[in-house]
């Protein structure tokens, strides 16, 4: 560790900074407006903070291997038909579902190459 600030914190993912900019400034409106309401924006404005963490990932490259592109739980794995818009035909194919809570990294990655 060389002692940079960014070495203690998870990297926010670019998009997220303009939520977390909404949030911290209603939490100074809703400050001025009565000092438990800044309390409670604080809290919700470290939470959005929290929401859009980007930690890096450090990815197995074992061939063969399909790694979830994002952080959760598989509850789901079945055939289905692909959306028609995709072009993809009728055929059914395997889909995968991921169920992500509110508490997980919500970055999708490229799980195989392609």
């Amino acid at each position: 560790m060389n002692g940079k600030i960014t070495d203690i914190f998870v990297p926010i993912h670019k998009e997220g900074w303009a939520f977390i900019t909404i949030f911290a400034v209603a939490t100074f409106l809703l400050g001025w407006i009565w000092d438990m309401l800044f309390f409670v924006g604080l809290v919700l404005t470290l939470w959005c903070t929290y929401f859009f963490r980007d930690p890096s990932r450090t990815t197995p490259s074992d061939s063969g291997l399909i790694i979830s592109p994002a952080d959760g739980a598989i509850n789901m794995i079945t055939k289905a038909s692909p959306p028609e818009e995709l072009g993809m035909g009728d055929k059914p194919l395997t889909r995968i579902t991921v169920f992500m809570n509110v508490f997980n990294v919500h970055v999708n990655r490229i799980p195989i190459n392609g």
